[in-house]
């Protein structure tokens, strides 16, 4: 007999995580996975800033000097990073990179991947209304507003692999 004859099989479900896979993330995962992804967001915030002075300084070619942004135009930024960010991840992966760090997966109402408008809608629904989340402390079925009324799931996923 070939040694290769029998395959490997590995699975990359931690055992101790196994009875949660497929099931909707709680309250807490989602808020750590919400957490990370503020962070994501603001340095990609503070990265457009300082870029931004960069090339005032590039042009005007005077001393480096980084200018205050309005509150209303920071609160701008901040929401066309997030609007950008989860729909760009939740389309391509399902996941933030806080996600990935919980191994959660945002997933539409057949369990399978967002696709782009729905991932877009989901992502100005959860950047405008972000109190929303909080729903999920007291649904029973670990949902936030957001995935009620746009029929989609947080669930435990720890596998790496993008769902089809």
């Amino acid at each position: 007999t070939a040694m290769g004859s029998r395959a490997a099989v590995v699975d990359t479900v931690p055992r101790e995580a196994r009875p949660y896979q497929g099931q909707r993330a709680g309250i807490v995962s989602r808020t750590l996975a919400n957490a990370v992804d503020l962070g994501v967001i603001l340095l990609v915030q503070a990265g457009a800033y300082v870029g931004r002075a960069l090339l005032g300084y590039l042009q005007r070619g005077s001393r480096f000097h980084l200018t205050s942004a309005s509150p209303g135009t920071a609160l701008l930024t901040w929401t066309v990073v997030a609007f950008l960010y989860f729909t760009v991840s939740w389309t391509a992966a399902g996941r933030t990179f806080g996600d990935q760090l919980l191994g959660l997966r945002v997933v539409n109402r057949h369990g399978e991947r967002m696709r782009l408008i729905p991932s877009a809608i989901r992502a100005a629904f959860c950047t405008v209304f972000i109190v929303g989340l909080a729903w999920c402390a007291i649904s029973r079925t670990n949902r936030s507003v957001q995935d009620i009324a746009l029929r989609t799931s947080v669930i435990y996923d720890w596998d790496p692999r993008p769902l089809r």
